[in-house]
């Protein structure tokens, strides 16, 4: 049975309005997300996989301001920075580590998401909005690359 969720920024845009039942074992996320190319073991599975799959099908708009960065070409190495900087738990240190940067330059980047996106990176609710936004934008095809 599918739920429905209504996630709301401060302003009360509505950032998702469908979810379907999380699935309940590892074994249903892999079923609903076919991958053509599967990598062995149970950490290869994303369990928001096929959250962000639905969403990307239904085509649900997830957060304006990461539209907006999607939109414009020389922001790739922003949106990296982005959904690395989420993928880490928002660790400055490991992101800079992982992406190659010093930490000044990673804050630089963050702040320039920040400003082209219109949100707030201290916001627990901004931060969930995005990551989710990202993961329903690499599901969708919008996001590509490592």
């Amino acid at each position: 049975m599918d739920s429905e969720v209504v996630l709301r920024l401060d302003a009360g845009d509505v950032l998702v309005t469908f979810v379907p039942t999380v699935p309940r074992t590892l074994l249903d996320v892999r079923r609903a997300t076919p991958d053509p190319d599967p990598a062995p073991g149970p950490a290869a599975v994303d369990p928001l996989a096929a959250v962000a799959a639905r969403i990307a099908a239904d085509g649900v708009p997830v957060h304006p301001g990461l539209e907006a960065l999607l939109d414009l070409p020389e922001a790739a190495p922003l949106l990296r920075t982005l959904e690395t900087y989420l993928e880490l738990a928002g660790s400055a240190q490991a992101t800079a580590e992982a992406l190659h940067l010093h930490r000044t330059s990673l804050y630089y980047r963050l702040q320039r998401v920040e400003l082209l996106a219109g949100t707030d990176l201290k916001n627990g609710t901004e931060r969930l909005a995005l990551h989710l936004a990202l993961k329903v934008a690499r599901a969708a095809g919008r996001l590509t690359g490592p």
